[in-house]
């Protein structure tokens, strides 16, 4: 599938998992490219896409595998955290709010914040909280950041959430230290994949995250992190 055509089957699974109020969203890659128009107007924003990335409480993982296999997907593996689908060359993958990878990131809270995708702060976070940060990784922050405002509150469904992206960073040291060591990855990158108004609007943009980050008071638990690590 091209990347249009795993938004349009994306957005298909989760409208048709609403109508059996299922609470189905999109995350990862094809999530942004779902939210950020810039990926399509700007080659350097774009990279392959293969996968379908799903979030749903495992008390709809049953339900939700019979829609998927209702819409031609092949179950093919399963575990405690992830179910996983095929379809042609097309991959799709239901994975527990309770998302693992570099840190633990629980998102059952947020599945129903906004439409079609997971809220635009958490799309960013999966990302910005990787330990090994690549190249699509710092594509789709560009993109998030380019197309989308960084504020306090806000309109979850139009902006990124500051506030918000603070509260979970800032319960964990390590998590914290990794997003902010990516940021700053982004600020000296920008000029890579964006003309430079877009690199200046994105670069001011990430200023914010920065301001809120480490401009509010830490937890207990950060600064306990932070005096074992150092």
């Amino acid at each position: 599938m091209t990347a249009n055509e795993l938004v349009q089957e994306g957005t298909e699974l989760v409208n048709a998992a609403q109508a059996q109020n299922i609470t189905l969203r999109m995350g990862g890659g094809v999530a942004i490219y779902a939210r950020c128009p810039s990926v399509e107007s700007h080659t350097t924003l774009q990279r392959p896409y293969s996968d379908l990335d799903f979030f749903a409480a495992k008390n709809d993982w049953a339900r939700a595998t019979e829609l998927f296999k209702a819409r031609g997907w092949v179950e093919k593996n399963a575990s405690a955290d992830v179910l996983q689908f095929s379809q042609s060359t097309a991959v799709a993958e239901i994975s527990s709010p309770l998302w693992h990878k570099d840190f633990t990131l629980d998102f059952s809270a947020r599945l129903a914040v906004t439409p079609l995708t997971l809220p635009l702060a958490d799309l960013l976070l999966q990302k910005l909280a990787r330990v090994n940060f690549q190249a699509k990784d710092i594509q789709d922050c560009a993109a998030l950041l380019v197309d989308h405002r960084v504020v306090t509150g806000g309109d979850e469904t139009e902006d990124l959430n500051r506030e918000y992206f603070f509260q979970v960073t800032n319960q964990n040291y390590k998590l914290w230290k990794t997003v902010y060591d990516n940021t700053v990855t982004l600020e000296k990158v920008f000029d890579k994949y964006l003309e430079p108004e877009e690199a200046q609007l994105a670069w001011r943009r990430v200023e914010l995250l920065q301001e809120v980050l480490d401009g509010q008071k830490h937890s207990t638990g950060w600064w306990v992190g932070r005096v074992l690590i150092h």
